[in-house]
């Protein structure tokens, strides 16, 4: 990404305010020991991370301020971008020179891609059979960071009802764009991360005009360097962190699946100025994206911590074992956040205390490492898994989607 020296750093931007503290030396300490190499941040690079939390996504802002510009545009913006995905560019009647650039964009290969090495990705992000719980459950670590919390309680995204719904929309996203082959021209990979770049661009378009919004010290709603994270929590923070449970990956798979999610990234907007390309800049990147923001209790943190966990209390109309069993899977999902986000994130929500249920997501350890084990000595054990695997997540994608497809469409009015 070629940054402008003119973008501003937002104030929210932690790094340099707390890189020299206890807490930041302790948590470079401990990487580093995992990564066994120095985590150095250059200056540069942490301003670059900085005036990324102050950038969109470029040609797909363009693309829907055009769109938007008159009510026959509005009306068109989704058609064009799903008929440009599904018979190209070229088929489009008129199109605007914000969308031509736009496909530009994601029809030209990045000198940088590895097509072999995406499908590699894909196929380890397949492997984790706890993946998609894991997800929903590291999200309360993103409920204490403004920049990520503002958003989704001003669009209403984790409030009521629709905290589920949301959740297995972005469920589709990750199925969509892990299948093999997803990302190639004319899959349904590429087809829906384009849809929820456009998506973004909408959402923010209406939140810049929020008067709530304090760009100055927020940045700009889903940022560069807000979709970095993503890149990473979808990559690397999985695959280290899921080694707890069992699973075997090496430096090759995780670098690999950074790899996937980068291209991934790159049909949505995401164009950072750095990149891992190694185990050691996995490391590095999780430092950084530490260090970037620090947590502030707002009352959207609990308010989105709790309305997510709703989904599993019992409901009025369950019969008295089915209320049981509810209040069970409710303290075995607290404990599952707690497990994953740890003591300080989980203070924050104002969650109840899950007491020994912390601990439960252990039990997978002996039949993933049992499993992992089969797989890295049977190549025909691992294929069996991977097509369970993906089986399961298109089976839970048809019981709870209307058709088993997501919308991927913004809310018309926002929360508030």
């Amino acid at each position: 990404m070629t940054q402008s020296t003119d973008v501003p750093i937002p104030e929210s931007f932690a790094y340099f305010r707390i890189v020299d503290s206890p807490m930041a030396n302790a948590l470079k300490q401990r990487l580093e020991r995992y990564a066994k190499s120095h985590l150095d941040v250059s200056e540069e690079l942490a301003t670059a991370f900085g005036r990324a939390m102050n950038t969109g996504d470029a040609l797909g802002d363009a693309y829907i301020d055009a769109a938007f510009a008159s009510p026959k545009g509005k009306a068109r913006a989704r058609k064009d971008v799903e008929q440009a995905l599904a018979i190209g560019i070229e088929s489009v009647k008129d199109p605007s020179p914000e969308l031509v650039a736009l496909f530009e964009q994601i029809n030209t290969d990045p000198e940088w891609v590895d097509w072999d090495k995406v499908e590699h990705g894909a196929e380890v992000f397949r492997r984790y059979k706890e993946l998609y719980p894991f997800f929903g459950m590291s999200t309360f670590n993103a409920y204490g960071l403004e920049t990520v919390a503002k958003p989704l309680a001003l669009t209403g995204a984790y409030t009521g009802g629709s905290a589920f719904g949301r959740f297995v929309e972005t469920s589709r996203l990750w199925t969509d764009t892990t299948e093999p082959g997803a990302m190639r021209p004319g899959a349904a990979g590429r087809r829906s991360a384009v849809f929820v770049r456009t998506l973004h661009s909408m959402i923010r378009r209406k939140l810049l005009a929020h008067p709530s919004w304090d760009r100055a010290r927020l940045g700009v709603p889903i940022n560069q360097a807000g979709m970095f994270n993503t890149l990473m929590a979808s990559s690397q923070f999985p695959g280290q962190q899921l080694k707890l449970l069992g699973y075997r990956p090496t430096d090759d798979d995780i670098v690999a699946m950074m790899h996937h999610w980068r291209y991934v990234g790159h049909l949505m907007g995401v164009d950072p100025a750095w990149y891992p390309q190694s185990a050691q800049d996995g490391f590095r990147a999780q430092y950084l994206v530490a260090m970037s923001e620090a947590p502030v209790v707002t009352e959207d943190t609990a308010k989105l911590a709790s309305s997510w966990m709703a989904q599993y209390l019992p409901k009025d109309s369950d019969s008295r074992s089915r209320r049981v069993i509810a209040q069970l899977n409710y303290r075995a999902q607290l404990g599952h956040v707690r497990f994953y986000n740890g003591p300080d994130i989980y203070q924050m929500t104002g969650l109840p205390n899950p007491g020994a249920w912390r601990f439960l997501p252990l039990l997978r350890f002996a039949p993933n490492f049992a499993r992992e084990t089969a797989r890295r000595s049977l190549p025909m054990v691992g294929r069996r898994i991977d097509q369970v695997h993906r089986d399961q997540r298109q089976e839970f994608l048809r019981a709870h989607l209307d058709g088993g497809e997501a919308k991927f469409a913004p809310v018309d009015q926002l929360a508030r």
